[in-house]
């Protein structure tokens, strides 16, 4: 071998310092800080800061409020009025009378209520009612899917810490692999090509520690985006469920069909079409008639009350005549109905095809909305049986690996074995734990999804 060819030193002995100590740093070897425990529970209590579930609130409050309004009226309306008039006196005429000037007005309040159940009161109390509902469907499916992005995000940490770890792990041994593959090379015992294996191992675990350590901070960010807070200087410590059980899809499929923010929705289109239906049926059928009783002078003033069939309102009023309106004539009762009554009209029967397509329109949405909603719990559901069987393969994965690491240990008692072996059985059984805990965070994740599928936990 020609000496001259490694006058220099080889690459694999030319690590950059800083490239080592930045990997280090990352992969978790640097000496760890006080950091305060932060559990799942922890982060799941500051949703309600969440600046999604604050919006879904605040729409809530304000279904809640024109509901209370809606309630509160009964479409009761108050109104003052008035008129007023002057007259000028009149020239003298060929008898020598002249007309006198006078003045002449009104003032009055009128109360108009909604008195049958189909007036607009009703209908009016009957949409806020439906969209207090749907508010409600809504901020619970805001809640739950911050639930769950919550939990991805805190799992995902989790995970990202563990990985960080291992990498650590990972450099390490690899680092101690390529110290050996260059003390052999130097007593003759390892070739070039062994000795730049040994570097590449090394260079992959660096790289793998940079990817790690990655994931970890974009998971913390991803958490703090969600809650609209800091976690910084925290270590995530709750770890994923042991236990995850299979619900009863039954009953999950029945909390979907009633539940689901689309199938309410779809229900409140079915509720406003079938009313829209009702008031065209209604007003093809009855005549437009509004029947009236004034008590008063004859002139002008006094008390009038009036109901409108088809509007289902009822109105009342009451004038008082003020100037030369105030006769002193005798006060009298008085009766009048009016009315009338569409015995043919093309556009009419049309708007009642429409409202009656409208009503089986919105009928087939809502069963398409509940068969959505009972296919969406049945995949969850499936998909949550695949990931328990393969948190049960890992499980079983594990042992493999801990049978492992107590061979590689006996054959190193016995002499037959290196330290090598055990740290690399140690990392095996790490990777296996690691994949392990993925396995039981994917079957928890999928087992909230099954859960807002059907509406949310209950």
């Amino acid at each position: 071998m020609n000496p001259s060819r490694f006058s220099r030193p080889p690459p694999w002995r030319r690590l950059s310092p800083t490239l080592v100590s930045l990997t280090l740093a990352l992969c978790g070897v640097a000496p760890a800080q006080t950091a305060t425990s932060f559990t799942l529970e922890d982060a799941l209590s500051r949703l309600e800061a969440a600046p999604s579930v604050t919006a879904a609130r605040l729409s809530v409050q304000t279904a809640q409020t024109n509901l209370n309004a809606a309630r509160t009226a009964l479409g009761l309306t108050v109104s003052v009025n008035g008129n007023a008039g002057y007259t000028g006196a009149g020239t003298a005429t060929a008898d020598g009378a002249a007309t006198a000037s006078s003045l002449s007005g009104a003032a009055g309040v009128n109360i108009s209520l909604g008195l049958l159940p189909w007036s607009s009161n009703q209908s009016g109390l009957q949409t806020a009612e439906r969209g207090l509902a749907l508010a409600q469907a809504k901020l619970n499916a805001t809640q739950n899917s911050a639930r769950l992005n919550v939990a991805q995000q805190y799992l995902a940490a989790v995970l990202g810490a563990q990985d960080v770890d291992i990498a650590g792990r990972t450099l390490a041994l690899r680092q101690r692999q390529l110290t050996v593959a260059q003390t052999q090379q130097g007593s003759g015992n390892a070739t070039a090509g062994n000795v730049l294996s040994a570097q590449a191992a090394v260079q992959s675990a660096q790289g793998a520690g940079v990817q790690a350590s990655a994931s970890l901070d974009a998971a913390r960010r991803g958490l703090e985006a969600a809650l609209g807070s800091s976690v910084d200087d925290v270590t995530f410590s709750t770890q994923p469920s042991e236990n995850v059980t299979l619900p009863d899809v039954a009953v999950l499929v029945a909390q979907a069909r009633a539940l689901q923010s689309d199938v309410i929705q779809a229900q409140n289109t079915l509720s406003a079409a079938q009313e829209t239906l009702t008031t065209q049926q209604r007003e093809a059928m009855l005549p437009d008639l509004t029947a009236s009783v004034r008590y008063g002078p004859s002139g002008s003033g006094g008390l009038t009350t009036a109901l409108n069939l088809q509007q289902g309102t009822l109105s009342a009023g009451y004038s008082l005549p003020l100037g030369g309106s105030a006769t002193g004539s005798s006060s009298r009762l008085s009766a009048s109905i009016t009315g009338s009554y569409v015995v043919y009209s093309p556009a009419q029967k049309a708007q009642l095809s429409a409202a009656d397509a409208g009503v089986s329109q919105a009928q087939l949405s809502l069963n398409v909305a509940q068969q959505n909603a009972e296919l969406d719990v049945r995949i969850r559901y499936s998909t949550l049986q695949t990931g328990l069987i393969t948190v049960q393969t890992r499980v079983t994965a594990v042992q493999l690996a801990q049978l492992a690491l107590d061979t590689a240990q006996t054959r190193l008692q016995a002499g037959t074995g290196t330290a090598d072996d055990v740290s690399a059985a140690e990392l095996d059984l790490a990777q296996a734990g690691r994949d392990l805990l993925s396995a039981r965070i994917t079957a928890q994740t999928n087992l909230i999804q099954l859960q807002n599928a059907a509406g949310g936990p209950q």
